[in-house]
């Protein structure tokens, strides 16, 4: 089952810059990543009852942003907002309700807000419905009306919607099981960056499910997984590099992606991957060792952002 969705929260400080005076200069602190700032611009217009500036104080409480975390202040400023209709400020207050942050843990009042946002066709809102469908949270377990949900929050451009269905449509819960399906909405995911997405569709490539089999596209796209992190798409495509499936082999590259996934996953895996870079160390010539070690820094130096 995909794990919990818990969306990132979305300043809306950038819908009121071009506004003259404090709104332009809350957001120019902002932007610097000024929020002490920033805050002080913004808590006279929230007290002043400026429904933006209401939100974004409640996010700032909620993010830790120039000030103190503090969920219960967020709440707070999140209930001004959604007393004005702030949709942000509906699905923010909902996320806080459904893990009891700041305030009393509450599924159905989640579920309410949740529903407000989603009938203003919010994709965040839409994806969490799904998500507390397909969980069985505050409702009773419901794969067909996940699938519903995630749909139209995926249509609305919701990537981790479209993860979600993907999901469903590879174990065929609430929805056909339909491997073609799936691959079309790990690609839109994918193309949104989503990088288990962008594992998942490198998967279906090397094994042909639902596209037709070609390695040479799950090293694309294992390789763009890879660069976000992702240990396991770093683990299999260093085992493509080794086997020179999809592409020429490249030991330096294989052993620096070994490397990269034994410190990325975790228990057994890491060790699986640290056993490989050993194994492929060993067949490597003096010259191929030197390059693995100077890509290598280059690649750690930037965060593998860039690695090949």
């Amino acid at each position: 089952m995909p794990r919990v969705i818990a969306l990132a929260l979305v300043a809306v400080i950038g819908s009121v810059a071009a506004h003259a005076g404090p709104y332009e200069d809350a957001f120019a602190a902002y932007q610097k990543g000024d929020y002490p700032a920033a805050m002080k611009l913004l808590k006279p217009l929230a007290e002043q009852g400026n429904v933006n500036a209401i939100y974004n104080v409640g996010v700032m409480y909620n993010d830790s942003l120039g000030v103190k975390q503090d969920h219960a202040e967020a709440a707070k400023w999140f209930k001004k907002a959604v007393e004005k209709g702030n949709i942000y400020a509906q699905v923010d207050l909902a996320l806080l309700y459904e893990y009891g942050n700041g305030v009393p843990k509450d599924y159905n009042e989640a579920l309410r807000l949740f529903r407000l946002a989603a009938d203003k066709k919010n994709p965040a809102a839409e994806v969490n419905l799904g998500s507390m469908y397909e969980r069985g949270i505050g409702v009773p377990q419901d794969y067909k009306e996940a699938a519903k949900w995630y749909r139209l929050s995926g249509d609305h451009g919701n990537n981790s919607a479209q993860y979600s269905l993907a999901l469903m449509y590879v174990s065929g819960r609430g929805v056909p099981q339909d491997y073609k399906q799936a691959a079309d909405w790990y690609r839109k995911s994918a193309d949104a960056g989503n990088a288990s997405a962008q594992l998942n569709l490198g998967a279906m490539y090397y094994g042909g499910q639902g596209v037709a089999k070609d390695p040479k596209e799950a090293v694309k796209w294992f390789r763009m997984a890879a660069q976000q992190g992702n240990g396991h798409a770093q683990f299999n495509l260093a085992t493509l590099y080794t086997n020179a499936e999809g592409t020429p082999q490249d030991l330096p590259r294989a052993l620096i992606w070994f490397n990269a996934a034994a410190v990325t996953l975790t228990g057994n895996e890491a060790k699986i991957a640290d056993e490989n870079s050993k194994a492929v160390a060993a067949k490597m010539t003096r010259d191929q060792l030197v390059m693995a070690k100077e890509l290598g820094l280059k690649c750690r130096e930037g965060d593998f952002k860039d690695c090949g």
